[in-house]
């Protein structure tokens, strides 16, 4: 089984190589190819989970990210950024420990991630604004955080790093002046999902019985 499996891969790796020597600097083919490397790395990452120690799993995703990066041309930064942040992703989900103690995995994820997108957009579409993208997936980072569950890693300190990160996005795209008419309405938005995560917060702890992170001090 597990001389198929490597086989497999052995195959899907060449194939891909060659059809990208074949169509070089086609950006959509690039696109989808690039895909079956992230399939592909995410299959031998939990192919191999509990059988060899993290060590050569990050090897053999390394591989696998320098193979991408060499015979995708036009999308090289990109993806060198993005199998990075695909590792601490794999990391984050499919760690024995659990995603509550992997949680901070999201963090260098998200910042990776990010800058790989932009690093696509300035190759693929140059006349977009890549500040502009960094920012928002900065503030999109710290805000997936808060949101999700602390069973999973999130964390309700991230709505503060997500508010500053916010607002320097919309300080960084105000050159008019034109923030006040915006204020109110983002303001409600902002309103909202610290309500959403504080309610689903309240929830969870009263389901579990938990206390909430500001009785866990106990009186002073």
């Amino acid at each position: 089984m597990k001389s198929n499996r490597l086989g497999l891969a052995l195959l899907v790796v060449g194939g891909l190589m060659l059809i990208t020597r074949l169509t070089p600097g086609n950006a959509f083919v690039e696109l989808v190819w690039l895909a079956g490397y992230v399939l592909l790395a995410s299959f031998l990452w939990r192919t191999l989970e509990g059988r060899v120690p993290l060590g050569w799993r990050i090897g053999v995703h390394g591989v696998i990210g320098i193979i991408a990066t060499s015979t995708l041309t036009r999308l090289s930064g990109s993806v060198f950024l993005g199998f990075a942040a695909l590792a601490f992703m794999l990391v984050y989900w499919y760690s024995p420990l659990g995603r509550q103690r992997t949680g901070w995995a999201l963090i260098p994820a998200g910042v990776l991630t990010t800058l790989a997108l932009v690093a696509g957009v300035d190759t693929l579409l140059p006349r977009w604004d890549g500040g502009s993208i960094f920012l928002l997936g900065m503030t999109a980072t710290f805000t997936y955080i808060y949101l999700i569950p602390r069973e999973k890693g999130g964390g309700r300190w991230a709505l503060w790093p997500a508010l500053v990160w916010a607002g320097i996005t919309l300080l960084a795209n105000d050159p008019g002046g034109g923030l006040a008419r915006w204020l109110v309405p983002l303001a409600m938005i902002g309103g909202g999902v610290a309500l959403i995560g504080w309610a689903r917060g309240r929830k969870r702890d009263h389901q579990t019985g938990a206390p909430r992170e500001d009785e866990e001090a106990g009186p002073p």
